[in-house]
C-alpha cells in the first residue's frame, strides 16, 4: 500500500507535490506550539511551560523531517527535501551576514507598506491582549511564536515547498511559487496582509530562498527568520516602541517614512556582495 501511494505522490506535478508537503508540514508544525501557548495562558500563565513543550516539539519535528523514525522508504526524501544540512562557520558567517541585511531591507519595506495600506491599528493587533500576563509569560509566549515561525516555515516553504519545484523547475520559480504561497498563508491567517503585503511576502521569500540556494541549507534561514519574528512581533502589538501606521496621505513624507526608505535601499544593495562572499565560502554540504 505505501509503495503504492509513493508512486501516486510521484506522479503528481513537482508544483502540486511541494504545495500540498508545505501545507502539511506548516498546519501540524504549528499545531501543538500553539495549543501549548494558548493553554498555558488561559490556564496557569504564570509558570510558562509552554517553552518546554514548543522546544520538545520542535526537537521532534526537526528529527523526524530530518530522515529519522518511520517509515525509513522516505527517509531519504525526507532528509533531501528539508535542505537542513550543517553549514562550515565560514558559511554560517556570511549566510548570519546576508541574511541580517537582507531581512532588515524587507522589514523596512514592510513598516513602509504599513503606511501606505490605510488598514486599522487592529490589522495588527495581538489575538490575545498579552498585557494582562506577566513580562516573563509574554517574552516566553512571543519566543515559543517566534521559535516555531522560524523552524516550522522554513521547513515547509523554503524546504519541502520550494525542493520539488526548484528541481523541476529551476530556482526562480521556486521561489516565486514559495512567495506567493507565504503571502497567500498569511492573507488567509493575518488581517495584515492584504495584497498591499504581497511585495513584502515576495521580498522576504526571495531573501530566505537565495539563503537556502547559495548556503545549502534552511538552517541560517531559521535562525533569522525566529530571531526576527521575536523583535517585530512586540512592536507590532504595541508591547514596546511606536509602531506608526499613519497613512502617508495623511501626514506626508515624513522622516519615519523616509527611513524606512533609506534602511530598505541601504541593506538590499549590501545584501548583494554578502551574497556573493556566502556563495563562494567554503561548504559542506552537497545539498542544492
Amino acid at each position: 500500500m505505501l509503495i503504492v501511494l509513493m508512486r501516486l505522490w510521484n506522479w503528481l506535478p513537482a508544483v502540486v507535490r511541494g504545495l500540498i508537503a508545505n501545507e502539511i508540514i506548516v498546519s501540524l508544525g504549528a499545531l501543538i506550539p500553539g495549543f501549548a501557548v494558548i493553554l498555558n495562558l488561559k490556564t496557569s500563565p504564570r509558570v510558562p511551560w509552554m517553552v518546554i513543550v514548543t522546544t520538545g516539539w520542535l526537537w521532534f519535528f526537526w528529527w523526524y523531517l530530518s530522515g529519522h523514525g518511520w517509515p525509513r522508504s522516505t527517509a531519504d526524501a525526507r532528509r533531501r527535501d528539508l535542505r537542513g544540512g550543517p553549514l562550515t562557520r565560514r558559511r554560517w558567517i556570511w549566510a548570519l551576514v546576508a541574511g541580517v541585511l537582507g531581512i532588515a531591507s524587507t522589514i523596512a519595506l514592510a513598516f513602509a507598506t504599513a503606511r501606505l495600506a490605510n488598514l486599522p491599528r487592529d490589522a495588527f493587533a495581538s489575538p490575545i491582549n498579552l498585557a494582562n500576563y506577566p513580562m516573563l509569560t509574554v517574552l516566553c509566549a512571543i519566543a515559543c511564536i517566534s521559535a516555531t515561525a522560524g523552524v516550522v516555515e522554513e521547513a515547509g516553504f523554503r524546504g519541502f515547498l520550494i525542493s520539488p519545484i526548484q528541481r523541476r523547475h529551476g530556482w526562480t520559480v521556486a521561489i516565486l511559487v514559495s512567495g506567493i504561497m507565504f503571502w497567500l498563508d498569511h492573507h488567509l491567517s493575518h488581517g495584515y496582509a492584504t495584497i498591499a503585503f504581497l511585495p513584502f511576502f515576495i521580498a522576504i521569500s526571495v531573501v530566505h530562498g537565495l539563503l537556502v540556494k547559495y548556503s545549502g541549507s534552511i538552517r541560517p534561514s531559521a535562525v533569522l527568520h525566529a530571531i526576527a519574528d521575536f523583535i517585530v512581533i512586540p512592536t507590532t502589538y504595541g508591547l514596546v516602541g511606536t509602531f506608526v501606521i499613519t497613512p502617508l496621505s495623511q501626514t506626508g513624507f515624513d522622516r519615519q517614512f523616509g527611513l524606512c526608505l533609506g534602511v530598505m535601499l541601504i541593506c538590499a544593495v549590501a545584501f548583494v556582495p554578502a551574497l556573493k562572499q556566502l556563495g563562494v565560502a567554503p561548504s559542506d554540504t552537497t545539498q542544492g
